[in-house]
């Protein structure tokens, strides 16, 4: 999301199913700014973990499944306010690197599925108190209409079932936005190139330049002033890429090849 990150002698490796993963030292900070805790290490902590897990979980939505389609991943690297699967995705067919986009916020649902079932079934929690809750975080609800098997469990499994639901759901749906290099804003591209291979790219740049500049000025008039920075971020990446479009258009490199996947 904010380029590829150099490995450096302080990131953790592993390798999972099959695939390297390494994280970099500037994804515990930044989880641990995000997380909001302030002097509170237990909150910091389970929210650092949460997101590690998500966001993991995430990625390894996308390298198995381009995988699956005969490319494997060369590592997972969680870095920054995310992370990224690096796989080629430029050869393969159209509904493939569709499958791969959508199977990373695909496999973050999943996950929030299995949350829901195993707190249903080992909690006590009704999937009527997860509704609660997600109403609750878009300010639907107060959060009242909890049933006491949700107010029953210890404060630390309520910040654990919090989190990951803020994180698997909330920025799921953010993540699923017409806004490149968000992964709604790369199926955009794909469906765009699809439908006129020369113009698509054009296309979903302009779209998500227009979506992230009026987010950003939504935010930014509610004084929301962190996310109304991060989509001016974003308004302000796609506005150069189509700036460099122009001029690549403009001195006649615009690569005309409708078949460029099949190569």
């Amino acid at each position: 999301m904010l380029g590829l990150a150099a490995p450096t002698p302080y990131d953790l490796r592993f390798r999972l199913l099959g695939i390297p993963v390494r994280v970099h030292p500037l994804f515990w900070l930044i989880m641990a700014v995000l997380s909001g805790g302030e002097n509170h290490l237990p909150e910091v902590l389970i929210f650092i973990g949460c997101a590690f897990l998500s966001i993991l979980v995430h990625e390894y939505g996308h390298g198995l499944v381009s995988r699956f389609y005969g490319h494997p991943p060369a590592e997972i690297v969680l870095f920054w306010m995310g992370g990224y699967c690096a796989c080629d995705l430029g050869r393969q067919r159209p509904w493939h690197r569709l499958a791969v986009l959508v199977a990373g916020p695909g496999a973050g649902f999943l996950l929030l599925g299995v949350l829901f079932l195993v707190g249903k079934v080992f909690l006590g929690i009704s999937f009527a108190d997860d509704l609660e809750l997600v109403q609750t975080m878009v300010g639907l609800s107060s959060g009242h209409n909890l049933s006491m098997a949700y107010f029953m469990l210890s404060r630390t499994v309520q910040s654990i079932y919090w989190v990951m639901t803020v994180i698997n759901l909330m920025w799921g749906l953010l993540n699923l936005l017409p806004i490149l290099p968000l992964d709604g804003g790369r199926i955009l591209e794909v469906c765009l190139t699809m439908l006129n291979p020369r113009q698509g790219m054009r296309w979903a740049h302009i779209v998500s330049l227009l979506t992230a500049g009026s987010l950003a000025m939504v935010f930014f008039r509610w004084n929301q002033t962190g996310p109304g920075i991060w989509f001016a971020y974003f308004a302000f990446q796609n506005y150069q890429v189509l700036q460099a479009l122009h001029q690549t258009a403009k001195y006649g490199q615009v690569e005309d090849d409708a078949d460029w996947w099949r190569r």
